[in-house]
């Protein structure tokens, strides 16, 4: 994380966080590393999270943030994201790249995930940039994709069912099969989307 907050130091960046297991821990690691940096979580109130925002624009070159302090908040002037946890959610991963990536937004959008070898966040990850290439979708898109899926349970669940298989070759068959039904629903949302596009053609594009 220090190591790539510190490139590109013209550039400020956006980390996510889960607040009880990360925050403390790499607050305490940018501070050690002599990293400036602005604190927005669900702890602070209307005005301080104005002030933080204000801080984050005009000074400080990092915004150190939880999924539920970034929630209704634009910060276009900034264009790279650091997803120091993943969630297993891709909704919530989708809405933290809203937080930058919204109409008005100039410049070419990074994002960087940050996950532990031989983790579920790993799995998650591999999944959802193999399966439906997730980090080329426009904002919206992913809740049409796992619509398709026809699933009454969460995604989240259905990963952890998964993951809670009892051996390693139960586990990579769950993965697979998750996989699959990803890639079937990636294939009808980008199905309809061809055929929105032929039918409405300038006035769907431009919604």
């Amino acid at each position: 994380l220090i190591d790539l907050v510190r490139s590109n130091p013209q550039e400020k960046k956006l980390v996510f966080v889960h607040a009880r297991r990360r925050g403390p821990a790499s607050r305490a690691r940018l501070a050690e590393a002599g990293l400036p940096f602005s604190r927005f979580d669900g702890s602070l109130s209307g005005p301080e999270k104005d002030a933080a925002i204000a801080e984050f624009r005009d000074r400080a070159p990092i915004l150190l943030c939880t999924q539920s302090g970034g929630e209704g908040r634009n910060i276009q002037f900034c264009n790279t994201l650091i997803n120091f946890d993943v969630p297993w959610n891709p909704m919530a991963i989708e809405q933290r790249i809203g937080r930058i990536d919204r109409i008005g937004q100039e410049r070419e959008v990074f994002v960087f995930n940050l996950v532990t070898r031989g983790t579920l966040e790993e799995q998650v990850l591999a999944l959802l940039e193999e399966k439906i290439s997730m980090f080329e979708l426009v904002v919206g898109e992913v809740g049409a994709i796992l619509g398709a899926l026809e699933e009454e349970r969460e995604f989240p669940d259905l990963v952890l069912e998964a993951w809670l298989e009892t051996t390693e070759a139960a586990r990579a068959q769950a993965f697979e099969a998750l996989g699959a039904r990803l890639d079937d629903a990636s294939r009808q949302h980008r199905g309809a989307k061809a055929l929105d596009e032929k039918l409405f053609g300038a006035d769907f594009e431009a919604a």
